[in-house]
């Protein structure tokens, strides 16, 4: 246990929904919670914890049989210094006995209510939040959406906007898993950006930060229909689908599954390990720019934008001189945060690389993992899926 620190912070803009007391809660870096989904039972906390802390990974969202299971996995995620986003049965067969168990637990962040509810779940979700909130001011309520596919593409504003009208969550979150492979080629689904712009509009429009999620484990479970299925990912496929959502204005990565990064029999790292603490370490080094902004607007370039987005047809910020992309294409996000604009580029391709061609009127700082520095105007190599970040300065319009 490193410290204390108001549990609120954990997303800025969340801040304003809760009135908490200072409490001593598991230390993470950044603003920008990292959490992994399932894949560590409760009889192997005590081994797989730390090495969640390990890879970077703030919390865990694990599911029990019941409130003992919950409390044992709790006392272990507070050695190991994580969170714990624990969901069972009784919270909603019980809730006021679990809610009791569980709300004293320093390693406590939220309560897992439902994951992908059908709209047929909004009134009693909309009655369990409520009485969730009534007993615990401190920890909110989770409930995780489904992607568009799998809730009807045309209908998906439509659900989505009924959810938030009638379930007051204090965040809103949606899994989605882009990146699949069919005979031997990577391919993304056509309308993940669609996803990504109607979740994150529908999100500002309530005054409330969402959460997204990227794949750590293969798997077929609601992939396309075979012979493709969802790869395990190389580093490019997840920075793609990372620092999309981040572009988007995600305020919490979530990782399914931990399972898909260690080893069930022998608990050795997989390679996915690595992979997913290095890009944990350059979620970390971005969060002064990503956490707690105000996405201003997203836009697309190159040859083809996917369905449903905007083409960038001028130049993004007064600033900015010229931009273009020499490869299959890029999200271009502008936002604000600290007093500042940032320009932030992504190459859309996770399989290769591109260069930026970038040219800003005065004095421009470019913002990496490893620090900020000026800017000298030459071409950038983003490797698949990378991000180059511009700090535009302090005078926002």
């Amino acid at each position: 246990m490193n410290g204390y620190f108001r549990f609120f912070g954990y997303l800025l803009v969340a801040a304003v929904l809760w009135s908490c007391a200072e409490r001593k809660e598991p230390s993470r870096s950044g603003d920008i919670p990292i959490i992994s989904w399932a894949g560590i039972p409760a009889d192997r906390s005590a081994v797989l914890f730390p090495l969640l802390k390990e890879c970077g990974i703030d919390w865990h969202l694990g599911l029990y049989r019941d409130s003992g299971e919950a409390c044992a996995a709790l006392e272990e995620a507070e050695k190991a210094g994580v969170g714990l986003i624990p969901g069972f049965p009784a919270l909603k067969d019980s809730t006021e006995n679990a809610v009791a168990v569980l709300k004293d637990s320093p390693a406590l962040v939220a309560y897992h209510l439902e994951d992908e509810p059908e709209l047929s779940d909004i009134p009693w979700l909309a009655a369990l939040v409520v009485k969730i909130r009534s007993l615990d001011s401190a920890h909110p309520p989770y409930v995780n959406l489904y992607p568009d596919w799998a809730w009807g593409q045309d209908s998906y504003r439509d659900n989505i906007e009924e959810f938030a009208a009638n379930v007051n969550v204090p965040f809103y979150s949606f899994d989605q898993y882009p990146v699949t492979e069919k005979d031997g080629r990577i391919e993304i689904r056509p309308t993940w950006y669609r996803n990504l712009e109607e979740f994150s509009s529908m999100s500002r429009s309530h005054g409330k930060p969402f959460w997204a999620f990227a794949l750590t484990e293969s798997h077929h479970l609601g992939a396309p229909s075979p012979p493709a299925f969802y790869p395990v990912p190389d580093i490019g496929q997840l920075r793609l689908q990372v620092f999309s959502d981040l572009l988007y204005g995600a305020q919490a990565i979530q990782y399914f599954t931990f399972r898909g990064m260690y080893d069930t029999r022998t608990f050795e790292k997989t390679p996915v390990f690595d992979i997913v603490k290095q890009v944990n370490a350059e979620i970390k080094a971005y969060a002064h720019v990503f956490a707690g902004c105000k996405v201003e607007n997203v836009w697309h370039i190159g040859d083809t934008v996917p369905q449903y987005t905007k083409r960038l047809d001028a130049m993004p910020h007064s600033a900015v001189k010229a931009l273009d992309i020499e490869g299959a294409g890029a999200v271009v996000s502008l936002l604000a945060n600290g007093g500042h604009e940032y320009l932030a580029v992504q190459n859309r391709d996770c399989v290769d690389s591109a260069v930026l061609l970038a040219g800003f009127y005065g004095k421009v700082r470019i913002v990496t993992p490893e620090g900020t520095a000026k800017y000298k105007g030459r071409p950038i190599r983003l490797s698949p899926g990378d991000i180059a970040v511009f700090d535009l300065g302090t005078d926002i319009k």
